[in-house]
């Protein structure tokens, strides 16, 4: 089963059976941590990346961090989101992030966690819209709740629900926004190579069977 046929048969956003995330101490370690960056450091928006993987497992967030597809125009490379394989410290730091990260092993590709404060926002996008079945999907972890006061996040033009904590898989090829209303959202973003061993892993991980 690819992709495709994934979300074809579970929805596009499928809650997933992992962990529920100790949220108090997460955020703790979140909110303590000297590694943030600016997300896209060209655009000047309320964002911000805490690598989880990257090039060297660093935190400077170059090029992790930045516009792939600007950052090597720019540099003549050709940097995709595969070649950011390598973990960094704060996974050691937050026992639940390491549980994922071990269950998809080295199909894990760039991911990072998110900070929106005030007005932060992403446009409407998709991700992989040009590949079908996409090569990857994305596992969200909202650390606050979405859809409520502070974080909303609109699906395919609908407005949808995220309980914080809770690990989805997420089909992102569809149409999504993001945008917040109050400083410290957190959420985590893990972009997981799509490959018969991790879409089995979602199906071995479905909250409803």
């Amino acid at each position: 089963m690819n992709t495709t046929n994934l979300f074809s048969c579970f929805g596009d956003i499928i809650e997933l059976d992992l962990s529920k995330w100790n949220l108090d101490r997460t955020l703790e370690i979140l909110k303590n941590h000297n590694g943030w960056k600016q997300y896209n450091p060209r655009k000047d928006i309320k964002r911000y990346g805490l690598s989880v993987t990257s090039l060297d497992g660093g935190f400077s967030g170059v090029p992790d961090l930045d516009s792939l597809l600007e950052y090597n125009k720019e540099h003549n490379t050709q940097l995709t989101e595969k070649d950011f394989t390598t973990l960094t410290p704060i996974v050691e730091d937050i026992p639940e992030l390491a549980n994922i990260v071990e269950l998809f092993g080295s199909y894990t590709h760039r991911s990072h966690f998110l900070r929106f404060d005030a007005g932060g926002f992403f446009p409407h996008h998709r991700d992989n819209g040009k590949s079908l079945p996409s090569q990857n999907m994305r596992i969200i972890v909202p650390l606050i709740d979405v859809g409520g006061r502070h974080l909303k996040w609109i699906h395919d033009g609908e407005l949808t629900k995220f309980n914080a904590g809770i690990a989805y898989c997420v089909n992102t090829t569809k149409d999504h926004c993001i945008f917040s209303f109050t400083d410290n959202c957190y959420m985590l973003v893990l972009n997981i190579q799509s490959t018969t061993s991790s879409v089995q892993t979602i199906l071995n991980h479905l909250a409803v069977r």
